[in-house]
């Protein structure tokens, strides 16, 4: 399982180089930085020879072989977020079965996506009797990795396991024969989805601008107490209360999902070129449409394909982030991540030479922004088949889905 952008996280904590900046992010970059940055990225990502065409990389096929029947039952045997397994490894896998449903209209992914809920529901805290390091436990899953304090749950998690859980129910809405087979089931998922996002509602804060909300860190680690979750662990959230309310019709996590993203909006910064720019740290106060700090810090191309998830999905619902927002945002890739368009990517928001390769393994994420600009598609593709010989199960679902829907 890929936990980078796990570990990344909470480096950027405590280091995270400060970022020259000339209201676009590689203006001070020189060829030979860049030349040395490719070498450093062919290091990580030595070039796959021969390439291999993108009919034969991302096919239903190739899904099938590399991630269903017994390799997905070897996934299943040791369920635990104890070390953030399910976060950020199986949470992914239960997404990109979602996303093969859509791809194909296969119930065979669903089927195997619910085998994947139920094993995920079991390994709720409640459900083992595992104890926080306040002496409670709660209706989600925690990890003892992470906190300085003890075991703690991070809603960054909860987002993350519950967006597809959340999205199965909402796809199986859709197909009477399906939902009758799982009976009571659908409501008992639906609960437990639920129960746990009210565990989360004493994080929750208005504004601090009129329609903006946010959550804080409570109980967590020390250096969030008490203060907003970055960006990343706020999209988390928005996708998956925008999930619940689209099963369940309850208004309160809609409207939450909204401000979530509004949040984010009134903190990324435009630069010249066009492309937004952002920190790991989103200020605290909105910033417009402001040329980015001489001294910003650029987001780790890891996290920000989380952070990007949410405007991603409330900009295909017509919901904050207008069409100039997602030609900003797409600018973001073409212009920052992927400006090279060689199938080299940076490894951050900056797209500076100095970042780390390894924050660009899986861009998965940032394959959403496609339909919005197909050559988001185009450029991200080419890393695909250049560079990465072991994709993962997200990698090949939403490759295949967003070929479908580039022109």
């Amino acid at each position: 399982m890929n936990h980078i952008r796990l570990v990344s996280c909470f480096v950027l904590y405590f280091f995270g180089a400060t970022l020259a900046f000339s209201n676009s992010a590689y203006s001070e970059t020189t060829s030979e930085a860049d030349a040395e940055y490719v070498k450093r990225f062919q290091e990580k990502f030595p070039p796959v020879d021969p390439a291999p065409a993108l009919a034969a990389y991302a096919t239903p096929a190739k899904y099938d072989e590399l991630f269903m029947g017994e390799r997905l039952s070897k996934a299943l045997e040791k369920v635990s977020n104890n070390q953030g397994g399910i976060a950020w490894g199986l949470a992914d896998r239960m997404t990109s079965l979602n996303e093969m449903f859509r791809n194909t209209e296969d119930t065979k992914y669903l089927q195997a996506n619910l085998e994947c809920i139920r094993a995920v529901l079991a390994a709720r805290d409640d459900r083992r009797g595992v104890t926080l390091w306040t002496g409670k436990i709660a209706p989600a899953w925690s990890s003892d990795k992470y906190a300085e304090r003890g075991r703690a749950v991070f809603a960054v998690h909860t987002g993350m396991i519950l967006y597809p859980i959340l999205d199965f129910l909402s796809l199986t809405k859709g197909l009477p024969e399906f939902k009758e087979s799982l009976g009571a089931e659908f409501e008992t998922i639906l609960h437990d989805a639920n129960e746990t996002l009210v565990y989360h509602d004493r994080q929750w804060r208005d504004g601090p601008s009129e329609q903006e909300g946010h959550y804080i860190g409570v109980d967590q680690e020390n250096v969030l107490e008490g203060k907003p979750l970055p960006g990343n662990r706020l999209s988390a959230m928005g996708r998956a209360l925008w999930m619940s309310w689209k099963v369940s019709g309850n208004d309160t996590h809609r409207d939450r999902a909204v401000a979530l993203g509004r949040y984010i909006r009134n903190r990324l910064y435009l630069g010249s070129d066009g492309a937004y720019y952002w920190a790991y740290w989103l200020t605290e106060n909105g910033v417009g449409n402001a040329p980015p700090p001489a001294d910003l810090r650029g987001e780790d191309a890891s996290h920000a394909s989380l952070t990007i998830t949410l405007p991603a999905l409330l900009a295909a619902e017509g919901q904050v982030f207008t069409s100039e927002d997602s030609a900003r945002l797409c600018k973001t890739v073409t212009n920052v991540l992927a400006r090279l368009d060689n199938g080299v990517l940076f490894g951050d928001v900056a797209g500076r030479p100095t970042s780390n390769p390894n924050h660009a393994a899986h861009p998965a994420d940032w394959l959403r922004l496609s339909p919005f600009r197909p050559d988001v598609y185009e450029r991200l593709s080419l890393f695909y088949t250049r560079y990465q010989s072991r994709p993962n199960p997200l990698d090949i679902a939403l490759l295949i889905r967003y070929r479908s829907a580039t022109p």
